[in-house]
């Protein structure tokens, strides 16, 4: 049976799709092991994920899925389009339909090889309190004859969900445009709960939405970042999945209420800078440490919040995770 992992995927149409989730509002849930797959958020704490997202099928890339042949119970949708994270299709004689009445519609991936891969929504539903704007997507692939969940099954066996987001990104490594996001009109991400994309939106940075008459597109973006700890912008993650940090803005969406050591300051592009303890214990897991990195080292001053006002967009703090058995990077 062919099995497509638990991150992202492409697909064209009017906008792009990313992230899982239950549609919990962040603010309600806790700090935990998240060794069972639970994802936490609380006053700015969350836990890291090495993934940013990406659906790959036995080594071939799902990089794309047409919606120009999208149907419901076997008739065809003039158009599907993307609002906010809400996806809305018309039918032919002129209906719009969206939410909960989009449960049923079929649509082809297509891989990286040219073959196409059979797709649908089995569900879908709203998320609540601070995420009500943001909407969930169970979707199942078709394989050797029978339909798998895109994004696995939770630790209860139930079906991870996705979201929708705009543009697509670059799921490469230690490349010049690795972790990068690219707009587009007619391209969507597919995303799964508990990868970066995903995570992100759930704790408030969501890249169609404004805080203060402020984009959250670039906030969201360098979230990414940070949570894979991606410092030098090239898609290379520096951290392992369960490490608990402290992540804050200026703006309000998320606030430093911790007092944990200090590591970064982030913009959508990487860390401006990294303090010195972080190196130290970079090097102490991996041996060696990118010149990039070494490059970033500012101990004095990294962090001083006035430089929200100079370009940071995100900071972030971390803990040692020996009480709760986890590994400290």
């Amino acid at each position: 049976m062919r099995f497509i992992s638990p991150r992202t995927l492409l697909l064209p149409l009017l906008a792009t799709l990313a992230a899982c989730g239950t549609g919990q509002d962040p603010s309600t849930l806790n700090v935990v092991d998240s060794r069972d797959g639970t994802l936490t958020a609380s006053n700015g704490v969350s836990l890291n994920g090495v993934s940013l997202n990406g659906v790959s099928l036995n080594g071939v890339s799902l990089n794309g899925v047409s919606l120009n042949g999208v149907s419901l119970n076997g008739v065809s949708l003039n158009g599907v389009s993307l609002n906010g994270a809400q996806l809305a299709g018309v039918t032919a004689n002129g209906k719009s339909l969206s939410g909960s009445h989009l449960a049923g519609a079929s649509f082809a991936g297509v891989l990286s090889d040219g073959s196409s891969l059979p797709m649908r929504i089995d569900s879908v539903s709203q998320g609540s309190g601070s995420n009500l704007d943001v909407w969930f997507y169970n979707v199942s692939y078709r394989s050797d004859g029978s339909w798998e969940p895109l994004c696995g099954d939770d630790a209860n066996g139930n079906p991870i969900a996705a979201v929708a987001l705009a543009g697509t990104w670059d799921y490469s490594e230690n490349t010049p445009t690795g972790g990068s996001w690219t707009a587009s009109s007619t391209r969507f991400t597919f995303g799964c709960r508990l990868t970066a994309l995903a995570k992100c939106v759930e704790m408030g940075y969501k890249p169609w939405a404004s805080k203060n008459g402020t984009s959250l597109r670039k906030y969201h973006q360098a979230c990414t970042r940070l949570l894979r700890a991606d410092y030098c912008g090239n898609g290379k993650p520096w951290t392992l999945n369960g490490r608990v940090i402290n992540l804050y803005d200026g703006l309000g969406v998320q606030t430093d209420t911790q007092n944990w050591t200090f590591e970064s300051e982030w913009t959508d592009t990487g860390a401006r800078c990294v303090t010195l303890p972080r190196v130290v214990d970079l090097r102490t897991v991996f041996g060696v440490v990118d010149q990039c990195i070494l490059s970033k080292v500012l101990n004095l001053g990294c962090g001083a919040k006035s430089h929200f006002s100079s370009g940071t967009l995100l900071m972030n703090e971390y803990r040692d995770l020996n009480l709760l058995g986890l590994v400290n990077l």
